[in-house]
């Protein structure tokens, strides 16, 4: 016997797919259904009419071990996933058989379980469809019609006709109707589940791709529901906000963002509030690792069939943004203070020339002694110095042009050792040390400009230093084409209130100093598309990086 299963099955082809995959689940449920129907039909349709058969007992468990052992059969082969439709119509032939034999040994034509062929015919329709029925069908009548000579042969009683019973030409018609109806059936049930599958598999395929999308974006998303419940972050997101996503969900905006995202947390709950969305939003924030964190923000509702679903925001870091404007304006206004100091110094070195000149030859004519020559020398000395700042300001107003070339860094920083090892300007105390990177570099540089960048750089570490402490100048790759080369001192360091002017024209902390150094080596820094930023904190040294870009790694059977 068998029933109709809770899925369909395809056997259409003997392909693999996820139809093929659910024919074979279907198998299974077919056993376990026959299981089910055998243990409650079988009991009430042999011993509630005790008189259709001479031993029900025994029939009773005879058919209870025969459906027992037919399931663990037809199990087996189900896991095997050999043969679908061979198996599907083995399943449904032995099921008639079995009916026919049931019916057979309790009465023959007026069998209670001649009703269970319409029970294999509806389940032959609905899994191999209309083919399926109609061999079902078919297997069905051939059993009803063999009924009257197989019961004899069993029992050994011939069944009297009951003239009540309806004409067999009724019940082939009945049994061939019902295979029609249930492989239609079954084909519709199929074409449905396959529609299913493919809205299920492009509902997947869009779904994986909003997530692939929403992970991918470099601006940040952050949702909430009706509620005020944060709903998706993605990792973008985490990054700016410094949240975790798996923590935040779940919980109230309101507790999910800490104080320090406060201006986040009240735009979101004002657009929530008001289901109105901000635009173009600027706030100042604070990062995770303290520092000010500007976000550019725009909120927008989520409506759906005129209901408030929720609130998405999306941001993006305004860091970098707000780091170039203040570098173009930097730029800006050294440019202006780069005319203006030409000029100056053009002028200025016009007077000095014949000052200096003119001392000079006071000296060899009167040859001053005591106080008059203290003055004149002192005079000498700052008319020296003060020629040292005109030529560091038409320095800083002149931009030569750029000659690149490709240097080996490791070899161009050795050079700068031994140039820094005679400098007059280093303590004895003071140590220069260069640490190679693990690859050799190749880096398209002006040779002559970088040098005197990394001789300030180096200077103002060995002043900073005074009479003892290490200078280490190390590289390294940055990505694939860029490098890093750090000075380290542990000099006292900068002061924090000082470190952000660092670097501006005539700002200066060492005395005697002019202030334009730095800035040159900054501006040379930038026109090699590159970036010198400082880190220092007070009583632990400072670390000057340069990072250029248009590195190449040197393959080390090359450097050798």
């Amino acid at each position: 016997m068998t029933a109709i299963p809770g899925t369909p099955l395809r056997l259409a082809t003997g392909l693999e797919g996820p139809g093929v995959s659910r024919g074979w689940s279907a198998l299974q449920h077919v056993v376990l259904a026959r299981l089910l129907v055998a243990s409650l039909a079988l009991p009430f349709g042999i011993l509630l009419r005790p008189e259709v058969s001479t031993q029900p007992v025994g029939l009773l468990w005879n058919s209870l071990v025969t459906v027992g052992v037919l399931s663990a059969v037809f199990a087996a082969l189900a896991r095997w996933h050999r043969g679908l439709r061979l198996q599907a119509a083995l399943q449904l032939f032995a099921d008639a058989a079995f009916v026919t034999y049931l019916a057979a040994m309790t009465g023959s034509r007026d069998s209670q379980f001649v009703l269970f062929y319409a029970l294999v015919v509806i389940t032959g329709g609905v899994l191999l469809r209309v083919p399926g029925g109609l061999a079902a069908a078919a297997a069905a009548c051939t059993g009803y019609l063999a009924l009257p000579s197989l019961s004899q042969w069993l029992t050994g009683v011939a069944a009297a006709p009951d003239p009540a019973l309806p004409k067999p030409e009724l019940l082939i018609a009945f049994l061939t109707m019902v295979g029609v109806l249930a492989g239609v059936l079954g084909d519709r049930v199929h074409r449905t589940h396959d529609d299913l599958e493919r809205t299920t598999r492009e509902l997947d395929r869009v779904r994986v791709d909003n997530d692939v999308i929403l992970r991918h974006l470099a601006t940040g998303v952050f949702t909430v529901d009706s509620h005020g419940i944060v709903a998706y972050m993605n990792p973008a997101a985490e990054q700016v906000l410094g949240l975790r996503g798996m923590e935040a969900r779940g919980r109230h905006v309101s507790y999910a963002l800490p104080e320090r995202l406060a201006a986040l947390r009240e735009i979101v709950l004002y657009t929530l509030q008001h289901r109105r969305g901000r635009a173009r939003a600027e706030l100042q924030m604070q990062g995770s690792a303290g520092r000010v964190l500007p976000i550019g923000v725009s909120t927008n509702v989520l409506m759906h069939e005129g209901e408030l679903t929720g609130v998405v925001a999306v941001f993006q870091d305004l860091t970098e943004v707000r780091e170039m404007e203040r570098r173009v304006r930097r730029n800006e206004t050294l440019a202006e203070v780069g005319a203006l100091a030409a000029g100056i110094a053009h002028e200025l070195r016009n007077g000095l020339k014949p000052i200096s000149g003119s001392v000079e030859f006071l000296q060899r004519e009167l040859k001053p002694e005591g106080e008059t020559a203290e003055l004149m020398a002192l005079i000498t000395k700052e008319s020296g110095r003060l020629n040292q700042f005109i030529t560091d300001l038409l320095t800083y107003a002149r931009e030569r042009d750029l000659a690149l070339e490709g240097v080996d860094l490791g070899d161009h920083l050795r050079e700068l050792a031994t140039t820094l090892a005679h400098d007059p300007r280093r303590a004895p105390g003071v140590q220069v040390r260069v640490e190679p990177g693990e690859l050799p570099v190749r880096v398209s540089l002006d040779r002559e400009q970088l040098r005197q960048v990394w001789i300030n750089l180096a200077v103002n570490a060995m002043e900073a230093m005074g009479e003892r402490g290490t200078l280490r100048i190390t590289w390294r790759t940055v990505g694939a084409d860029a490098v890093a080369v750090e000075f380290h001192d542990d000099g006292p360091g900068i002061r924090a209130e000082d470190l952000p002017r660092v670097g501006e024209p005539f700002f200066t902390t060492k005395r005697g100093g002019t202030g334009l150094g730095l800035a040159i080596a900054q501006r040379i820094v930038e026109r090699h598309a590159g970036t010198l930023t400082l880190e220092s904190e007070a009583g632990r040294g400072t670390t000057a990086r340069v990072q250029l870009p248009g590195a190449v790694v040197v393959a080390e059977a090359q450097a050798a």
